[in-house]
């Protein structure tokens, strides 16, 4: 397996022959690598944890009716029907899809969701984090959340040994709070912080994450289209 970050919250997964986008926000991503821009193309997933346009991204412009399909909640699924993406996986919290032995896992977030369609602010469902296993190993993409405890239920039903944290704080948690979660309910073989340096307003920074959390060593921060194997 090989993951790639696009930087913000965006993410590149390889695994079993399949492509997955997490999260492809690519036209005002100015972390976004632009040499990376046909990796994306026609990917056989995209999973959005939530609507907002940071998120949802460019999720409508990836889509092949041939290839893709995307997993969100239903409302955000049923948004995208509107709008003629019609292979569409509508999932809720704690609910799962198999499929070419990945198990995509749809888990708790703590943060809000809409739509801007046009002129109106469209409700977005609940927002959410992401799990996907593919045989021993297990990924779990926050998606944008303040700290929680049930994240304890999270690590004791799935067990990620890979996490992808949101540090950049405004939005989401701080490097405090996300090395918090990592040292208090979490056993990660790695860990790689996202959601911080895209915009001026998420200045988390990774440097501090590292400083607080316990297991140092799984800490791994990527640059804009590295690759990591995992």
């Amino acid at each position: 397996m090989k993951l790639c970050w696009l930087g913000h919250s965006g993410f590149l997964l390889e695994c079993g022959g399949k492509r997955i986008l997490i999260d492809p926000f690519v036209q005002g991503n100015s972390m976004f690598p632009g040499s990376l821009a046909n990796e994306i193309k026609n990917p056989d997933y995209i999973l959005i944890t939530h609507g907002h346009g940071d998120h949802l991204g460019d999720s409508i412009g990836l889509y092949n009716p041939d290839v893709t399909k995307i997993i969100s909640n239903f409302e955000i699924c049923n948004w995208l029907i509107s709008q003629s993406v019609n292979n569409c996986i509508h999932m809720n919290i704690g609910g799962s899809f198999y499929e070419n032995e990945i198990q995509f896992t749809m888990v708790e977030a703590i943060h809000s969701s809409s739509i801007d369609s046009g002129n109106q602010v469209i409700y977005g469902g609940l927002a959410a984090g992401f799990i996907i296993k593919y045989k021993d190993v297990s990924i779990y993409h926050f998606g944008d959340t303040e700290i929680f405890e049930n994240m304890k239920l999270i690590e004791k039903n799935y067990r990620p040994n890979i996490g992808l944290i949101p540090i950049g704080d405004r939005f989401t948690m701080s490097p405090y709070t996300a090395a918090s979660a990592c040292n208090e309910y979490f056993n990660f073989n790695v860990v790689i912080p996202m959601h911080y340096g895209t915009f001026p307003m998420i200045n988390g920074s990774p440097d501090t994450f590292i400083e607080k959390i316990n297991n140092k060593d799984s800490a791994k921060v990527l640059n804009p289209g590295e690759f990591l194997s995992i």
